[in-house]
């Protein structure tokens, strides 16, 4: 009997496990939300993103997606690959500098159909970086990013 119950709460812990989303290939908060709560499809909309709302959401690859309206949650649904962030939503920059960081949400540039998200501080703004040779920053922070996915480390 006792087996049992350790057989069910082991099989159990494990179901719970796998619904959490991969910390370390996408940029999550503690709620496991993407983007930091923004609209992944208000990027492509406009010059600045919506802050997403809770009656309008929905889950992909167990991470959970809030938007501005019905109609962009559905415009996601049909196809959400195209409205991620690239490199899971972590700063574009920092990783092909060598880090994984949060970017600023509101900080981003759309390349090639592609969202691009970027750190910001006082005396360095990772987009106007990024932007002075995109294709080697975007095949480094490419290899980086798969590196940082797997071992949790980039060097």
């Amino acid at each position: 009997m006792k087996l049992s119950a350790a057989i069910i709460a082991l099989v159990l812990a494990q179901a719970a496990y796998s619904q959490r989303p991969d910390t370390l290939k996408y940029c999550v908060n503690d709620k496991h939300i993407g983007v930091g709560g923004y609209d992944p499809v208000s990027y492509f909309q406009g010059n600045k993103p919506l802050a997403g709302k809770a009656g309008f959401s929905t889950t992909f690859d167990n991470v959970i997606y809030l938007f501005d309206s019905e109609a962009n949650l559905k415009i996601f649904v049909a196809n959400p690959t195209k409205y991620l962030p690239q490199f899971g939503g972590w700063c574009s920059m920092t990783l092909a500098m060598g880090r994984a960081t949060t970017p600023k949400y509101d900080n981003f540039v759309i390349l090639k159909d592609k969202l691009y998200l970027f750190e910001r501080t006082v005396s360095v703004n990772g987009r106007e970086l990024w932007l002075k040779d995109p294709k080697k920053n975007e095949k480094i922070a490419s290899t980086n990013y798969t590196t940082y996915r797997t071992t949790g480390k980039i060097k």
